[in-house]
Parts: C-alpha cells; structure tokens; sequence
C-alpha cells in the first residue's frame, strides 16, 4: 500500500492537522493524500478496566461500554471525512487509514511499518509553540523520528512551517536530539476523540476517587442493606454524570467541527478573494496600457494629419500664386495679340486700297489706249508703264510690310501658344497635387467588405480584379492588380503618377490608389462597354448608328491625344471601351506600362495559342511598338460599329462587299437604321486601317475628317427604338444643400463634398455637418477636381 506517489499525512486535532495538511497541499503538491489517524479509546474506560474488573461490570455494563465506543468511533470518521472533503476540494485524490491504540506515537509507528510507507507528514509540536530554529519539543514527534523505519521520509510541521526533516537513510536536516531524552505518554497528546479537557479527567478522576471510599467505608461499617443502598445512589450518580459529560462532550465536539468549518471557509473565500483581486488588477493594467498605446497611435496619426495639412495648405498657395501669374501673363499676351490683329486689319484695309487704285488706273489706261491715235502710242504706253511700275512698287512695299506684319503675328501666336502651353502643364501639376487620394487598406477592405464577391465585376488580364463599390460617399470601380502587374512598389507608384497626368473627357478618371493592395480607383462608368452593346447582354436594344458613329468619333480624337503624347494604348478592345449615360466614350486600360507588357505577353505566343483577334499581325512579327500599334483594333472595332458582326473576317467581309459594286446593304447592321451615303468611305478607311502599315490612313487627316462631316446628321444620341430624353444627373453630382448640379465642388472634413458657396454660407452660422450634424474637426475645403471634370463632361454631352 506505501506508494511512492502517495503522501501519507497524520492527523489528530482539528485545527494543527488542517495546518498541517494545508501545508502538504501547498508544498509538495501530491497526486494522492492518504489521510493517517490512531483512535485512542476512552481514557476513563481504559482506567475502570485497568482498577477491578468487577467494580467495571458493576459501574457500568458491557452494552454501556461498546455504546461509548460506537460513539467514539462515530466521531472519529466524521473528523475523517471532513479532511477527505477539504483534500477533494482542492483537486487532490484521497483515502484514510486508522489504527485504535492507547498511544499515538505507537500506532504511528505501527501503521508505518505494516503499510511499509515511505513518505509522511505530521505535526511537531502545537501551534503555540512554534519558534525559529526550534528542535522537535513534542515527545510523540521525537518517538516517531527515533523508532519509525528508516525507508520512510518524514517531514516535520508547526504552523505551516518545516521544523525537520528525516530523509530514507535515517539521516536528519536538524542536529540530533539533547540526549538523555525519552518518549513519555502524555494523556493530554495523547486525548481521546472526545477532545475533553484537563478540567474534565480531574472530574473523573475525583468522581472514581469518591466511589471507591464510599464502597469500603460501606464495607467496614454498614450493613449489606446500607451497602446496597448507597452503592446504588452512587451508580445513579455516576450515570447522571456520565451522561452530563457525554452530552457536554458531545455538544463542544460538534462546535469545534463547525467552527474549524467555518475557519477552512473564511480561508478559502480569502484565498479566491485575494487571486480575483490580483486577476483584477492584472487586467486593468493590461486595459491601461492598451488604452494609452491608443492615446499615443492617435496623437501621432493627428501630427502627421496636421502636418500633411499645412504642406497642403502651401502647395494650394502656391499653386495660387502661379496661377496669377500665369492669368497676368496671358491677359499681357491678349492684349498685344489684340493690338496685333488691329494693326492686321488696318494693313488689310489700305491693301485692299491699293489693288483698288491699281484697278482703276489699269480701267482708266485701257480707255485711254482706245481712244487716242496710234501715232500718240509710244507717248501714252511710256506713261502708262511709267504708272504701272510705280504701282508695282508700291504694292512690292505693300507686300513686304504684309510679310512682315504675318511674321509678327506668327511670333505673337507662338508666345501664346506656349503661355497656354505653360498654364496647361501647371493646371495638370495642380490636378496631380490635388486631386489624387491615397487610400488606406482598411479603407479598402470595409468599402468591399474584405473583397467579398458580391462586390466583384470581372477579372482582368494578368489576374486583375475590379469590384464596384463606395468610397467617400462616391461611386467607384477598384482595380486590384494581380502579382504579375509590376515587379515592385515603386514601379507601380510611377506608373499611378503617369496615369494621373493623363486627364481627357474621353479617358476614365483615375481617383486615387492604395499603394499597400497596389489598387487603382476610377470613377464608376454605369452604362456598361461597347462589347456588352454589340452582344446585347442583358437584353440591351441595338444602338442607332447616330450613336456609333459618336463612339467612333470620340475614340478616334482620344487615341489622337494619346499618340500626340507619345503613348500607345496598347490593348484596344470594346471591353475596354465603357459608356456614360448619355453613350459618351470613356476608353480604360491604358498607361505607359501596356506596350511593355504586351512584348513580354507577345513573346511567350505560340502558333497554337488562341490569338487576340484585336493583336496588330504585324507586331506578332516585328515586336515593334508604335501609333500604327491602335490602328489595327481601330479598324476593327469600326468595322463591329458599321456590321455588328464578330471579328472573325470582318476586314475581308467588307472589302469583298465594296469590290461588287459598292452595295454595303448586307455588310451594314440594319437595325441601327439608315445609314448616311458617307458610309462607304469609312467603311475603305476602317479596311485601310487592318491592311499593312505602309497603307494605314492617319487618323487626323484622314479617319476623322470623315467623321467630322457624319457627325451633323447625328440628330440623337440614343437607342435605336427609343427617342431621346434628357438624362438626369447621377446623384453625386448634386449638392446636398442645395439639390442642385455643382458648378465648383469641394470636400469637407466630414468626407461629403458641397457646393462650395452654399457650404461657405453654412460654415458662416455653423461648425457642424450638413450631413452628420457632427462638429468638424476643421473647415478646410478641398477642391473635388475629378468629379468637377465629369460634371463637365456630362454639361457639354447633354
């Protein structure tokens, strides 16, 4: 039975043992606790039998005697099971083990040998006697330390402290006991489990002391009679008393256990008190120090956001500044301009003068060499070239101060070419400055719900992806680029710094970008691409031809724009093509970046792969990148606009159509409605465009001169079958105030953007928003430069 896991504890008292046992719990931390007790039977019992057997029987009965035990050994496991509960409570697994025998220190020793325990805890002395350094002071202790075997460690406790230590071998962490000590039983260590007091073994003692008189007083004076007579009253008396003390004893031994109850109650509350107080107060430092790591992140993000504030600010200055500059030089350059015309005019004047003298001179010298004889011929033909080379002269010096006048006038254009040149660049500069917003990824991520896919539209080349959503109260169409997009960060900032410059009504604005996602915002385009039109998805009606030949032309003046700078789009397909409301142009997909791309892309195609059909032929052999790059897909798609047909040979289609006759009636899409007679030579310059380099049209001289004389027959701009109505503005474009167009957006600190008039006479009376009745952290107002240039766009296509 003597585990090595299992911690042998013996206990007697109430109060030292918890101690004691506490101390096992806290220390050595056991898997398992056997609980070890030796049952002294009653004192008093022990001496009746010890004095004369007979006056035992007498006193007291044998069912009298075994009563008083059951009693005794009732209480014994009650005190037992109290510590098993406490052991349970502390998670610890429990039994008990007792012995009955007169001494403890025996039955200890006893209980040690026959259980062969190898680990035990047990009290040295009472709690009152505890000192620092002190030797074993209880006798039962030092009997236990001498005499128990020595493969059994012991540890020694009083109050919760080790006072000694015996180890396996029978050695001691103390020095050996003062010699000339032995083991003496001591009835009060050595008290029964009635726990009664000295007060209470002197009553018995006097309370037998008595008896006994009495009895051989009796025998030596009395009679048998008088013996019996008195010896009973002494009986009733000692069973009164004996009962008086068994009830009295009883009662303090059920107080004592309710009071060590208590006790052991109180102290485990004080215990969970003392650990939630200190898991409390854990917490609240932990929350402290979050909070003040919060406090700092903000204080630091409110520094940066002032000082991006006040470098804003001086660029806005700045930028003023130039601009009045350039507004002062421009109206210098009108003025002189002006002069300049004047002067034009008045020399145009006195020339036209002039051939009108030499015209009347010329009549008059006709007149005259008609009527005058022949042989006055010589003398009026000399006067007449006498007049006629000084007219000449005057008109050669005529001429001279005309070319030099054109001259002037050329110069006075070329400075006034280069000052709108000038003020062109600075206002792009101002637009890159201002209206380009870095979004967060947090931004991002909320506007999309974490890129869910209810917000996805499609995927791109090279593993792009759009999603449609809000951002700052206004619509957009996120790009997220995929992982072949660029090589680094920087390449993919210089590439958003090249888009930004790019401002056209025919190009999608670009809004902003978010370095960390490398995603590019554009302003949202509602009516779809050219290529959902000629499909007809979602059940969209044919365009009028009005409205293709529209597309055409303001594709064509937006590659113009492009190629003048020298750019190539690259990727030029209807996918790529979107639609306003009112069917206005808007090309995507563009930037420095596509040509490179497109080599790369080029390179890795195999004569398997399935072709682009809107690839030039002959940049699959030459890979080389130039304007005759857009030229091809421009052809095509022009082609799509007049047929509605697929690319599949759409070119040889038509050329086939012009060669018999030049009936283009099968060729063209009847349901775009009848065609104008200039169809035909758009029809050769879109052939002329998907033929060889060498033969390509220019579309300036070319393409949209023809363009240019269709475009007055476009009555409306609209579906086929349906009339035109006046398209209402999209909702952001109007002002929350006002519920009107705005003519001059700017954005407030609360992110919605106002007229800038009416949101000046609001802040003149208040310091909140119109929109949250929020106080705003400031009354800075940022111009809304992209959603002005579409506001402008949408004016001047309505």
């Amino acid at each position: 039975m003597g585990s090595e896991d299992t911690i042998y504890v013996a206990v007697g008292g109430v109060e030292e043992s918890e101690l004691t046992l506490l101390w096992v719990l806290h220390n050595l931390k056991p898997r398992k606790v056997c609980i070890l007790h030796v049952h002294q039977p009653s004192k008093m019992i022990s001496s009746m039998y010890g004095v004369d057997g007979n006056l035992a029987e007498i006193i007291f009965d044998q069912q009298q005697i075994r009563g008083l035990e059951e009693v005794g050994k009732d209480m014994m496991n009650r005190i037992l099971d109290e510590y098993l509960l406490f052991c349970s409570q502390a998670g610890v697994s429990a039994i008990r083990l007792h012995i009955q025998m007169d001494d403890v220190a025996k039955g200890i020793v006893e209980l040690i040998r026959r259980h062969n325990i190898k680990k035990l805890v047990m009290g040295a002395a009472a709690d009152e006697h505890f000192s620092e350094g002190m030797w074993l002071m209880s006798e039962k202790a030092q009997y236990v330390n001498e005499n128990a075997p020595f493969s059994c460690q012991i540890w020694f406790i009083c109050r919760e402290h080790l006072v000694h230590t015996r180890f396996e071998t029978g050695q001691s962490s103390n020095a050996p006991s003062p010699s000339g000590s032995s083991y003496l039983t001591s009835s009060t260590e050595a008290a029964g489990i009635f726990g009664s007091t000295v007060s209470e073994e002197r009553e018995e003692s006097e309370c037998e002391i008595e008896l006994y008189d009495v009895l051989h007083s009796g025998v030596e004076g009395s009679s048998n009679d008088q013996l019996f007579d008195r010896l009973e009253q002494a009986l009733k008396e000692a069973e009164s008393s004996n009962q008086k003390a068994y009830e009295e004893s009883d009662r303090r031994v059920k107080a004592e256990m309710n009071a060590t109850r208590a006790m052991r109650q109180a102290k485990m509350l004080e215990r969970l008190y003392n650990e939630c107080k200190r898991e409390n107060e854990t917490a609240l430092a932990k929350q402290n120090e979050s909070l003040e790591n919060i406090k700092r992140l903000r204080e630091e993000e409110l520094s940066v956001s002032r000082e991006q504030n006040s470098i804003l600010e001086s660029r806005v200055a700045n930028s003023e500044r130039r601009m009045k500059q350039l507004v002062d030089e421009l109206s210098s350059a009108v003025e002189q301009l002006q002069v300049s015309l004047k002067e034009r005019d008045e020399l145009q004047i006195e020339l036209e003068n002039s051939h009108k003298v030499i015209e009347e001179l010329l009549r008059k010298q006709a007149e005259e060499t008609s009527s005058t004889h022949m042989d006055q011929f010589n003398l009026d033909q000399l006067s007449v070239s006498e007049i006629h080379d000084a007219t000449l002269d005057q008109l050669e010096i005529c001429q001279k101060e005309k070319d030099e006048l054109q001259v002037e006038l050329e110069n006075t254009r070329r400075i006034n070419e280069e000052l709108l040149r000038k003020q062109s660049e600075d206002t792009s500069n101002s637009h890159l400055q201002q209206p380009f917003i870095e979004f967060s990824l947090s931004e991002i991520e909320e506007a999309t719900e974490d890129f869910d896919q209810l917000y996805k539209i499609v995927e791109g080349a090279r593993g792009s992806v759009y999603y449609k959503c809000a951002l700052r109260h206004t619509e957009v169409v996120i790009k997220v680029l995929g992982r072949n997009g660029f090589q680094d960060s920087n390449e993919f900032l210089r590439e958003v710094g090249d888009l930004i410059k790019l401002r056209h009504p025919n190009l999608v604005t670009l809004i902003g970008a978010c370095p960390d996602k490398r995603a590019l915002v554009y302003e949202y385009v509602p009516n779809g691409s050219l290529e959902d039109h000629l499909n007809s998805r979602n059940d969209m009606p044919p365009l009028s031809w009005q409205s293709r030949m529209h597309i055409a032309t303001q594709l064509c003046s937006t590659l113009m724009f492009l190629h003048s700078g020298q750019l190539v789009h690259g990727n030029l397909k209807p996918g790529n093509i979107l639609l306003d409301n009112n069917f206005g142009c808007k090309l995507s997909d563009f930037g420095s970046c596509r040509a490179f791309s497109l080599i790369e892309n080029s390179s890795n195609m195999t004569e398997s792969s399935n072709p682009n059909p809107y690839l030039d032929p002959d940049f699959r052999n030459s890979r080389r990148v130039s304007h005759s790059l857009d030229l091809y897909p421009f052809g095509i798609i022009v082609l799509q606009l007049l047929s509605g047909r697929s690319t599949q040979g759409i070119a040889e289609i038509a050329q086939s159509e012009l060669l018999n006759g030049g009936n283009l009636s099968s060729f063209l899409d009847s349901s775009a409605g009848n065609w104008p007679h200039q169809v035909a030579q758009l029809t050769h310059l879109a052939i002329r465009c998907c033929a060889d380099r060498c033969r390509r049209p220019d579309l300036a001289s070319d393409v949209l001169k023809v363009l240019e004389t269709m475009k007055p027959s476009v009555a409306s701009i609209a579906y086929a079958p349906e009339s035109n109505e006046d398209s209402e503005p999209p909702s952001y474009f109007l002002c929350p105030i006002l519920q009107a167009v705005m003519s001059d957006p700017r954005v407030a600190a609360d992110g919605y953007t106002y007229e800038a008039t009416a949101l000046q006479d609001w802040l003149a009376d208040h310091d909140t928003s119109p929109m949250t009745n929020l106080r705003l952290p400031n009354l800075d107002l940022i111009p809304n430069f992209p959603l002005r240039s579409a506001i402008q766009q949408w004016q001047e296509n309505r």
